[in-house]
């Protein structure tokens, strides 16, 4: 019998856990069951327990995914350009992205859904927690340029990153939730306020 190379379990894990992703959107964590799962990934049990033996297991990992892209869009936000952006072009990137994001994998709807089950689990609240770390502490290295250069030099850079970090979760509570069309101006409304 073959060897089973280590691209192909990465990829039947991937599709497990985008067939998981839509189950969640759809249902919510827990009224999604192992069946709905197997039926949206079009695998079997034993595929799917492989990789995942509970379902504790697929919401951490779809978790963990959606964590790691917000992640992401933010450091790309950050280092997109000559370093040079003021805090409101650099949020403002990452509020299009998370938008974009948003219509192709439901991101917003899955942050939120993260957040409450972080209130439960605390694999997961710990997950939150270190992507709040990370994400801070590349707002702050934003903040400390502008401190630098003489901008807001009376309040500690961890302190505003995390004030200027806020404006996101509200952003992904108006996509998920409240009117997304109402979130379509927050982009220019973070240029506006934050013009350097």
């Amino acid at each position: 019998m073959p060897r089973v190379s280590q691209q192909y379990k990465d990829d039947q894990r991937a599709e497990i856990l985008a067939a998981a992703r839509r189950c969640f959107v759809r249902n919510g964590f827990h009224h999604t069951t192992m069946q709905d799962v197997f039926a949206e990934a079009d695998k079997s049990a034993g595929a799917v327990y492989r990789y995942f033996p509970k379902k504790e297991d697929l919401i951490v990992g779809v978790a963990a995914e959606n964590l790691a892209d917000v992640t992401a869009i933010l450091h790309d936000a950050l280092t997109d350009g000559d370093g040079e952006r003021g805090i409101g072009e650099v949020m403002a990137k990452l509020l299009e992205t998370v938008t974009e994001r948003h219509r192709d994998t439901s991101l917003a709807t899955m942050a939120l859904m993260v957040w409450s089950e972080a209130l439960r689990n605390p694999e997961l609240a710990q997950q939150l927690q270190a992507a709040e770390t990370i994400m801070g502490q590349d707002v702050a290295a934003l903040v400390h340029r502008r401190q630098a250069a003489g901008a807001w030099t009376e309040i500690p850079a961890d302190e505003l990153a995390r004030v200027i970090l806020s404006v996101l979760p509200g952003y992904l509570l108006n996509l998920a939730v409240l009117d997304p069309r109402a979130a379509a101006g927050f982009p220019e409304a973070v240029r506006t306020l934050w013009p350097k």
